[in-house]
């Protein structure tokens, strides 16, 4: 086996992994859902993400294999809770697609100056562009990926550095006009941009040095953790959310207080393409994912199907249907980000949650207690679903029974040739 990942490519692909351009919207989202109180929401999952990041580090050193998450689970709690993960993880996809897509269109609408339908236009389009390119068996290079990922990080320095020294005071009170409550439904919004601590695990195997898995996942931490925190305040501190906001996307609005008006071109176009490298990466992950999942007959067989290239074509468009069904949805009934992110951030916690769980039952101290410690914060933060928790069980229950009936017609196979008459 070729080791090939040291310890600053590893916090690369770390930030790479939770560094997305939902970050260039959500701390707006947040700010208008909690007030300048949403800052704490921020602090709070940064916080989480030293146990999380922890745990998922210890998971892949000890058992360093492609099943990643899923196999921790498998380990602790069987099979059928493992495909019950991928159920869950994947019950995100439909809307998620969506609000990828819209945060992209969100930047397009501010070159062009058109509304929501010029959102989902353009934003449905990049995401169906890389629905087809990977259809197509293309593939955007981990260095792109990586590269994107960089653009964004210096833009978000080159834009809310300046616009931290221009925050006023006043700007923080009241600190929280919606109450409490609203700290943790922001909380549960902004955890769409604190998802991919679990990314790097199938990767454990090729760290030269065991040991970097965690150095690498801390710095990691400090780094994204330090670009949040600061966007977040300077969000907040210049008003640039809700009627505050000058022009759409808060990002823009800074960069145009900033640099003038020419800077929302710029930043509005660089958003938007940039955009489409995590978006492109997203589609060829779950496509696979899908694919895994039906050759392991958690999910139906011909799904586990592909190409001879070996793209995965079938999981690829029914995927695409789901999506396009669930922007048709979203665009009737007038959803936008703020809508659509319980839904995905529900999905992806609840996954979160089994993970640490298992990790709970396969690690030792004192990692099992970070374990523990994420265990507890994922629940608190899961809480604030409410009504989507019965939407949670609901797809888990589903899985179960359909891992069970599968189990039967297996078994009624096998049983079969007793049952013929000599």
């Amino acid at each position: 086996m070729r080791y090939s990942l040291g310890l600053w490519q590893g916090v690369a692909l770390y930030v790479g992994a939770v560094l997305g351009t939902g970050i260039l919207v959500l701390p707006a989202i947040a700010a208008e859902t909690a007030g300048p109180a949403s800052v704490l929401a921020w602090l709070a999952l940064v916080l989480l993400s030293i146990p999380l990041a922890l745990t998922y580090a210890a998971l892949s050193r000890d058992r360093p294999d492609a099943a990643g998450f899923s196999g921790a689970i498998e380990r602790a709690f069987g099979p059928q809770w493992g495909a019950a993960a991928g159920w869950i993880f994947l019950a995100q996809t439909p809307t998620g697609y969506v609000i990828a897509a819209l945060i992209a269109g969100e930047y397009a609408a501010s070159i062009t100056g058109g509304g929501r339908e010029v959102r989902f236009a353009l934003g449905g389009g990049l995401v169906a562009f890389a629905f087809l390119l990977n259809a197509a068996g293309l593939r955007v290079s981990t260095r792109a990926q990586l590269l994107s990922v960089g653009a964004i990080a210096a833009i978000m320095i080159l834009v809310a550095g300046p616009a931290l020294g221009r925050t006023d005071r006043s700007a923080f009170l009241p600190f929280a006009p919606h109450g409490g409550t609203a700290v943790g439904l922001a909380a549960l919004q902004l955890f769409w941009a604190f998802v991919g601590w679990e990314a790097i695990t199938p990767l454990a195997a090729d760290f030269r040095n065991p040991r970097d898995i965690s150095r690498a996942s801390l710095i990691a931490v400090m780094i994204v953790g330090v670009l949040y925190i600061s966007l977040a305040i300077a969000t907040v501190g210049t008003g640039a959310y809700g009627a505050g906001s000058r022009i759409g996307a808060p990002l823009i609005s800074m960069a145009a207080g900033t640099f003038g008006p020419a800077a929302v071109l710029v930043v509005g176009l660089a958003g938007f393409v940039l955009s489409f490298a995590p978006v492109n990466a997203y589609v060829a992950g779950i496509g696979r994912l899908v694919c895994a999942l039906g050759r392991r007959r958690h999910l139906p067989a011909w799904l586990g199907v592909d190409s001879g290239s070996g793209t995965p074509l079938r999981a690829l468009g029914v995927t695409g249907a789901l999506v396009a069904v669930a922007a048709s949805v979203s665009y009737v009934k007038g959803w936008g980000i703020a809508d659509l992110l319980p839904l995905s951030t529900s999905s992806f916690i609840a996954t979160y949650v089994l993970s640490m769980a298992a990790a709970v039952r396969l690690l030792r101290p004192p990692l099992r207690h970070a374990a523990a410690i994420s265990l507890a914060a994922c629940i608190v933060v899961l809480v604030f679903a409410g009504p989507l928790l019965v939407w949670i069980a609901g797809i888990a229950a589903c899985s179960l029974g359909y891992q069970r009936f599968v189990a039967r017609r297996s078994g009624a196979v096998h049983r079969s040739p007793d049952k013929v008459s000599p």
